[in-house]
């Protein structure tokens, strides 16, 4: 019986690059015909990580899904397909000759599509896929209940409207080490805010530093603190970090284009008054660029469920290529920023 209900998942994405090109491989298995590239979801891996791993494997191109445009099931072999819209980030064509007879770009419309895609439920997926105006979201969830992850989420390629660019993911993923390249990518001297660095002692992390933009830095948090407020192991210097942070936020309030927070955590929540300057920053438009938690906080969800706010989960297969990006966005919200 469980064998009968097992199912098959299997992704695949339109890419085109800066022509409008679209990238089609032609595969060992399906060799009569064009397609576009993807495979097969492995155990545990989410559709939007999949679909990315997929391209980059059979042709050798770094690609941002941004949302879906169809579904599709084979009824005899029991495989749902996923259908992605996808935006080229990087690389050439290289493909994987195990699987992959060749790839290219084709110039592709519903008057030329016949030549390249001979099988009518590929044609069918791939029109659809060309003919979207607008994709379907996708959201990645670790559901845990009574904890609940929001790990990622495309909004359909319904960007113009974010403002808020915030990287989630797995502790010591190199979520602070992102936020510093984007700053020097962007320009320092746009961006106002802090970010929050480990204290460390042969190794062994003891602590926890905030850090302005301009450098100066203030300890929030240490394993010797007498503090009686604690997250784990670290006492808790709330009303220092609350000096120091909300007098950076207000300062870059009045004088910088982007406000830099990393980290809106559970240690920084503890504070009330850095809650209320985070929400007036989000819900006046402000362009912010910073971190939060995987796990659920009733304060932090309230952020990370907001319209306004582009959440990335930052990993082992898209952190050497988000900040492309990243800072595409970032810049498209600056020049349509009015404040």
């Amino acid at each position: 019986m469980d064998e009968e209900l097992k199912h098959l998942i299997a992704v695949s994405a339109l890419v085109k690059d800066e022509n409008g090109h679209v990238l089609l491989v032609r595969t060992h298995f399906r060799s009569d015909t064009w397609e576009m590239p993807g495979g097969f979801v492995e155990a545990g891996e989410p559709l939007d990580v999949a679909v990315c791993r997929e391209v980059l494997e059979e042709t050798g191109v770094v690609i941002r899904p941004l949302g879906i445009t169809g579904v599709y099931y084979n009824e005899r072999i029991h495989v749902l397909s996923v259908v992605f819209n996808a935006e080229y980030v990087s690389g050439e064509i290289i493909i994987q000759p195990e699987e992959i007879l060749e790839a290219k770009y084709v110039e592709l419309d519903k008057t030329n599509i016949d030549q390249y895609i001979k099988r009518p439920n590929v044609k069918s997926r791939t029109l659809d896929a060309l003919n979207a105006v607008n994709s379907i979201p996708y959201e990645t969830w670790n559901l845990n209940p009574p904890n609940y992850k929001l790990l990622s989420r495309l909004d359909g390629g319904h960007e113009d409207s974010k403002s808020v660019f915030l990287l989630t993911g797995k502790p010591r993923m190199g979520k602070t080490t992102m936020i510093k390249k984007l700053i020097n990518e962007i320009g320092s001297d746009i961006c106002g805010g802090f970010y929050t660095e480990e204290i460390t002692n042969s190794n062994s992390r003891i602590g926890f530093r905030c850090i302005s933009i301009n450098g100066e830095s203030v300890e929030i948090a240490n394993v010797e603190s007498p503090s009686k407020t604690r997250i784990g192991r670290y006492g808790i210097d709330i009303e220092r970090f609350e000096k120091f942070a909300i007098k950076i936020l207000q300062d870059s309030l009045s004088s910088k284009k982007i406000i830099v927070i990393d980290e809106i955590g559970f240690m920084q929540m503890l504070s009330t008054n850095f809650q209320k300057i985070v929400q007036d920053i989000i819900s006046n438009n402000h362009i912010v660029l910073g971190t939060v938690p995987l796990d659920s906080h009733s304060e932090i969800d309230k952020i990370k469920f907001s319209k306004k706010v582009k959440l990335i989960n930052l990993n082992e297969l898209n952190r050497d290529v988000i900040s492309e990006f990243f800072v595409k966005d970032i810049q498209k919200a600056l020049d349509s920023c009015t404040l």
